[in-house]
């Protein structure tokens, strides 16, 4: 079995803060509690449960409640990177895709059939 990988930066963080919590019962302010991070591939371990952490999907940070259940897993799991649904769907890049697909159709559409002209066939020779 591998031992898991932890960041060292992010689990001096959260040790820190056990040491805080424990000094005082409750946090001073939410915002301090939050712990941010850019390393995904961190597995998730029992110190922390419990703890709000924010994990960097690449463009902003998104916060992670973690829960006795996630124990094992990367803290990558649980943010996504791409965007999912109709809303990518729908951006100006796939809208101008779709206009010009529709002005093609409708181009076709408009034109004038080709007529075939039909062969002649001459007598066959015997």
């Amino acid at each position: 079995m591998k031992i898991p990988f932890v960041d060292f930066d992010l689990y001096s963080k959260i040790t820190s803060q056990e040491t805080l919590l424990t000094e005082s019962d409750t946090p001073k302010n939410e915002a301090n509690s939050i712990i941010q991070t850019t390393s995904r591939s961190s597995v998730i371990t029992n110190n922390f449960v419990g703890k709000i952490i924010a994990v960097h999907n690449g463009k902003e940070s998104k916060r992670v409640l973690i829960k006795p259940e996630m124990i094992g897993y990367k803290l990558g799991c649980f943010v996504f990177t791409k965007k999912l649904g109709a809303s990518i769907h729908n951006s100006d890049r796939n809208r101008k895709k779709k206009e010009k697909m529709r002005r093609k159709i409708t181009q076709k559409k408009a034109r004038k059939p080709v007529q075939k002209v039909a062969k002649t066939t001459s007598a066959k020779k015997k």
